[in-house]
């Protein structure tokens, strides 16, 4: 699903964020599977977590600031937001396991470990994935409907808080990877003045550097 039809407020921004976690967890397998060596397992390590965490924060913003002012005001869909909830819960288990097991095996670019969390990445990125599509289909528009600029404005202050301020231009780049010209705009908009600068100064050519050594 790519397109959210709104009555309220712009949720488009939510649609960029997604597509970094289905492009990114998407790779992630791959990337284990084929790191044959401790530098590049350490290489990619680094990526996953900074992945996983980019997930993670995506979705505690949502536990903390979406469901439960949303839920009061769409009483008859209640039953979407607890599946929300659990597939949030089920999603979160599988990443601590693959938080816990990345370190040793950046250390050791062990195939049988890389292999075990290259299997859990996938089976948690079948129910991410028809979490993402029932989100984009469904909750959008609630969203849409029934959230204020400032209530949807919180959450992408709570990701961009969550991100290291040294990591922040490289985040960026990864949400304006795939963008055409009309999203690129748009996304950037919301972005400070300052910031805007230091990416294009800067972010655009350290992104796109990181990109060529985890991808290729």
């Amino acid at each position: 699903m790519n397109t959210v039809t709104t009555t309220g407020i712009d949720t488009s921004d939510m649609l960029l964020i997604h597509r970094v976690i289905r492009r990114e967890i998407g790779l992630l397998p791959a990337l284990i599977r084929t790191a044959r060596d401790r530098e590049r397992a350490a290489r990619i390590a680094a990526h996953a977590g900074e992945m996983l965490d980019f997930l993670h924060t995506h979705h505690t913003g949502e536990d903390e600031l979406l469901w439960p002012v949303l839920r009061p005001r769409v009483s008859l869909h209640g039953d979407l937001i607890d599946r929300m909830e659990a597939q949030h819960g089920e999603i979160a288990v599988a990443v601590a396991d693959v938080r816990r097991w990345l370190p040793a095996w950046a250390g050791s670019a062990d195939p049988e470990a890389g292999e075990k969390m290259a299997a859990r990445i996938e089976a948690a990125g079948r129910v991410l994935t028809v979490h993402l599509a029932e989100e984009e289909e469904h909750v959008l528009p609630l969203v849409a409907a029934h959230f204020s600029q400032q209530e949807w404005d919180a959450l992408g202050k709570h990701g961009f808080a969550a991100v290291p301020g040294k990591r922040r231009l490289v985040i960026l780049g990864h949400i304006l990877q795939d963008t055409d010209e009309a999203e690129r705009q748009r996304f950037l908009r919301q972005v400070p003045p300052p910031a805007r600068l230091a990416f294009s100064l800067i972010g655009r050519r350290q992104h796109a550097r990181e990109t060529a050594a985890i991808h290729g």
